[in-house]
């Protein structure tokens, strides 16, 4: 038995993409591989950023769009969050 978690904190990962003009959270693969902008997304979970990585796969990409995908990311990783820590109760 443990006397203390030990984990220290989360991390979690996510895509994120603009497909066909609209914003769009974990892309599948068709998605992916003919996005017009493709970022990728690891956040802990006390709200630090780990790692973001984006592209303009088609075109160039707005600051306004980049804050929906980083909004989308942090609604997706939140709920990965929510799921480990009911996968460790």
């Amino acid at each position: 038995e443990l006397k203390k978690t030990p984990m220290s904190g989360q991390v979690a990962a996510i895509s994120c993409g603009v497909f066909e003009g609209a914003p769009v959270l974990d892309l599948d693969y068709a998605e992916d591989s003919s996005a017009e902008v493709d970022a990728n997304f690891v956040l802990a979970g006390d709200g630090g950023l780990i790692e973001i990585q984006a592209t303009g796969e088609q075109r160039p990409f707005s600051d306004a769009e980049f804050a929906e995908l980083m909004r989308l990311a942090k609604l997706g990783c939140g709920a990965l969050f929510e799921a480990q820590m009911r996968a460790v109760a």
